[in-house]
């Protein structure tokens, strides 16, 4: 039987980003359910999954300080924050980010002085910093189970002078390097093709294009992606 998969130029190319263009030539982390990822509709997502647990669970949490004078409160705002990088430091299960545009940047102690800080516009006198924290994600968690390990970071939090810490966004997931599971994704789709072809027999070919699109994901669990690559799957009599 001849089996015909018409594979785009580009098939073998490094990028891959949530619903946009993304330069994938670098590690990054990718934040999967942050507000810059479409919602796919059910009709968009082709059939061919390829299941994988999500790489950390993250929340965005917020420091916020209402000493009255400017200079004392920044100084208790940054010392809050190196505090709480140091803790994250000595830790294997917890890490403090920031995020840009979409992607996660780690956050170190020595970073804390360059951050730009931030006031609240409804409170006079008060400063504020956001700031990621994330967990990884073992095999044996539950949102639940993993959510704890943050909670419990930040109700720990030493502070400084007037600072509070509290999580201040909802729980989400990131994925590192979607790029990396662009194989499996290709391999998964070769399969389905072979056995479509096999399917309609010797009278028509298989062919398949839109591999050259990024590598994509939705959330089908808590802790839990389906990544997938668009393409579309024709079947075509033989000539």
């Amino acid at each position: 039987m001849k089996l015909l998969i018409a594979v785009a130029a580009a098939l073998l190319g490094l990028s891959a980003a949530p619903a946009a263009a993304q330069d994938q030539t670098q590690v990054e982390e990718i934040v999967v359910t942050g507000s810059r990822v479409r919602e796919w509709d059910v009709n968009e997502v082709p059939a061919v999954k390829v299941p994988h647990r999500a790489d950390n669970l993250i929340v965005a949490v917020r420091v916020v300080n209402d000493t009255r004078e400017a200079a004392l409160r920044r100084t208790e705002l940054v010392q809050t924050l190196r505090s709480m990088a140091r803790a994250a430091e000595g830790r294997p299960d917890i890490a403090l980010s920031i995020e840009d545009d979409g992607a996660l940047v780690p956050l170190t102690e020595d970073m804390v002085s360059t951050l730009t800080l931030g006031a609240d516009g409804s409170r006079a006198d008060t400063g504020t910093a956001s700031l990621v924290v994330k967990t990884p994600i073992r095999a044996d968690d539950t949102l639940d189970s993993a959510s704890a390990r943050i909670e419990q970071f930040v109700a720990r939090a030493d502070k400084t002078g007037r600072s509070l810490v509290d999580v201040a966004g909802d729980w989400e997931l990131s994925i590192v390097n979607p790029a990396q599971y662009r194989g499996a994704i290709l391999a998964a789709i070769a399969e389905d093709a072979r056995r479509t072809a096999a399917t309609f027999g010797s009278g028509y070919a298989v062919e398949v294009s839109g591999l050259s699109n990024p590598v994509t994901w939705k959330q089908s669990g808590p802790l839990d992606l389906a990544m997938f690559i668009p393409f579309a799957l024709t079947v075509t009599p033989q000539p």
